[in-house]
């Protein structure tokens, strides 16, 4: 993508923020609070100040309850563009998250990066931050994917958008349940015992978690 693709796609995407944060009836200190993101940040990206990372569309549609792939396909038919790839990229950035979730890495990507730095030294690979920040957005290669896949104990195909939706349902399905489960301090589930429950299950499964740690610690700020 040219420099001015790029460009008109970033002011597509604060056009379509801004009408979804209409259609959601939502203040930016809301949104901040929801998404995790400062209300300044938002702000930046809303006037086209900044570029919003892949990360950040997330969160942020995630908050209000719109689909970030369907918000890059307003996007990109407002700013006159072909889709191409950019979906791709937030398939990916999601699928990385919930596998750094699941670990428990996410919270702390520092630490994440040096903890996957120093297994991928072991198999040859020198991990930079560059490509860490890149595979965290979704735009890593897909060697790297592969590399990381490895140590995130993730079907490479997964973290790189090409299982089919069936098996990527399941998959979601099983780091989300192994996300909840290391909030109740489990850090290890049997594969075995995942696989013979259906997707619908695990995330009923994790719902119920969800619910009991949310009562356990009050109400989210």
């Amino acid at each position: 993508m040219s420099e001015s693709s790029a460009q008109a796609l970033h002011g597509a995407l604060a056009a379509e923020l801004r009408a979804a944060q209409g259609v959601a009836h939502v203040n930016v200190r809301a949104w901040a609070e929801r998404s995790e993101i400062t209300h300044d940040t938002i702000y930046r990206v809303l006037n086209g100040k900044r570029p919003i990372t892949v990360v950040e569309l997330v969160n942020l549609c995630r908050a209000i309850g719109d689909d970030p792939l369907e918000l890059v396909a307003r996007a990109a038919k407002r700013a006159g563009l072909d889709l191409g790839d950019g979906t791709d990229e937030i398939v990916r950035s999601d699928r990385a998250r919930l596998a750094l979730e699941a670990s428990g890495l996410w919270d702390s990507l520092d630490a994440a990066y040096t903890k996957a730095r120093s297994a991928l030294s072991k198999t040859g690979h020198l991990l930079s931050l560059r490509e860490w920040r890149a595979f965290v957005d979704g735009a890593g290669s897909h060697s790297l994917v592969i590399a990381l896949a490895d140590f995130l104990e993730v079907p490479a195909d997964y973290l790189l958008g090409k299982t089919p939706e069936d098996e990527a349902q399941r998959i979601d399905a099983q780091l989300g349940l192994a996300r909840s489960m290391r909030s109740l301090g489990v850090t290890k589930i049997a594969a075995r015992s995942l696989d013979e429950l259906e997707p619908e299950e695990m995330a009923t499964v994790e719902s119920a978690i969800r619910a009991l740690i949310d009562n356990e610690e009050g109400p989210r700020s």
